[in-house]
Order: structure tokens, then C-alpha cells, then sequence
């Protein structure tokens, strides 16, 4: 391509300088008899004009040849990523602790039974320490789930009384529960209760869910729907 354009800079410097050595000197015309210098200026310009072009053909056909490759590049692009975003949509990764998972207004999360590790405190704490882990256990004929809110169990925060949840198991089956009290509560380590130092586990329930809350807790009372 450098050279092409070298040779149109070539011919036109040629073509200016003929011009300028004809009306420079009258003689070089008497002497080259039978040319027509009108017609060879003509021919060189055409010839110029043709080059110029060829170029200009070339020059398309490399931005075709260019924009054909980037189409080729977005197709394949395209087609990787909607592979990856189908193969991502048909294998959903769903994990069922040793219990099952819990769903509650949008929020969902995996129960770990508290028993099957051991009945220490710092147990309970690696469990809900973890991230899809809320520790599900039995406490005096009452069932618990405890979560941090930080892991998503603030959901607690905002439901209304009648609000239904319920925990799936591995095989499909699934057991519900409706909300009947959310209130403000204290972990005191033997006793979950309220601000009037009330057991929770002394009120009509069938599981308690609770997390942290400001200084204290949020406890939420549900019953079988």
C-alpha cells in the first residue's frame, strides 16, 4: 500500500514537472515532432486516476475482509457466553443441610441439625458462622432455626403476622409453617425471652426463628399451616 501511494506521488510530481520544462522551453516541443504533449499529459493523468482506483478497491475490500472477522469474533462471543448462561440455568446448585432448606419471603437458606455435631456452644457458632448454614435444634419440646441477619436472615425484621414459610426436604417434600408473633427478644444463654423476661418457649408455637437485633434479638413465633 506505501508503495502504491509513493508511485501516485511519483507520476504527479512527474506530470508537474513536464508541464513546467514545456512552458519553460519552446524548443523541447519543435524537437519531439510528432507527440502530442496535450494527449501524453492526458494518458498519465488517466493512468494516475486508475491507480488511484485500484486503491481505493483494495483499500475496500481490507475493511470488508476486517469487519467480516469482527462479526465472525461477536458471533462466537455470543454463542460462548449463551452456552455458559444455559449450562448456568439448568444445573442451579442447591444444598440441603442435614435437614433441609428453609424458604421465608424470598430468603432461603440450608439447615444444619445442631444435635448431629455436638451440644456445645461453639458448634452452634460454626454453624451460623457459615454462609448458606443456619443451626436447626430442639430445645425444651421447641424447635429453633438461628441465623446472623447478616447472612440474610433480616428478612426476619419485616414480616407480618400470617406470612408463610416452609422448609423442603432433598426428596421434594416440604412442611409449612405461619407466623403468628415477631417481637423484640434477649439471648440470656439458657433462655430465649422477651422484654419482659418472658420464655419464649413458654408460648404456643411450633418453631422459633430468631436473629440479631439492635442489642438484642428478633424472635419470630411460627405455627403448622
Amino acid at each position: 500500500m506505501k508503495f502504491k501511494k509513493a508511485l501516485i506521488a511519483g507520476l504527479l510530481a512527474f506530470v508537474s514537472f513536464f508541464i513546467d520544462f514545456t512552458s519553460f522551453n519552446s524548443v523541447v516541443y519543435a524537437k519531439i515532432g510528432n507527440i502530442d504533449n496535450k494527449l501524453l499529459v492526458e494518458e498519465i493523468e488517466n493512468s494516475i486516476t486508475e491507480t488511484n482506483e485500484a486503491i481505493l478497491e483494495e483499500e475496500q475490500k481490507e475493511q470488508e475482509e476486517l469487519e467480516r472477522k469482527q462479526r465472525e469474533t461477536e458471533k462466537a462471543q455470543f454463542v460462548q457466553t449463551s452456552v455458559a448462561e444455559e449450562t448456568y440455568s439448568y444445573t442451579p446448585s442447591v444444598t440441603y443441610g442435614t435437614y433441609g432448606r428453609l424458604y421465608v419471603s424470598g430468603f432461603d437458606v440450608a439447615l444444619y441439625d445442631y444435635n448431629v455435631y455436638t451440644n456445645s456452644s461453639l458448634s452452634l457458632q460454626q454453624i451460623v458462622d457459615n454462609w448458606d448454614s443456619a443451626a436447626y435444634y430442639s430445645s425444651r419440646n421447641r424447635l429453633v432455626i438461628a441465623d446472623h441477619n447478616t447472612h440474610g436472615f433480616s428478612v426476619l425484621y419485616y414480616l407480618s403476622e400470617g406470612t408463610t414459610a416452609y422448609i423442603q426436604f432433598e426428596d421434594g417434600s416440604t412442611i409449612s409453617y405461619r407466623l403468628i408473633k415477631r417481637t423484640k427478644g434477649y439471648n440470656t444463654g439458657p433462655d430465649l425471652v422477651d422484654t419482659e423476661n418472658n420464655s419464649f418457649f413458654n408460648m404456643d408455637s411450633d418453631i422459633i426463628m430468631y436473629t440479631c437485633y439492635e442489642d438484642g434479638i428478633m424472635v419470630t413465633l411460627w405455627v403448622l399451616a
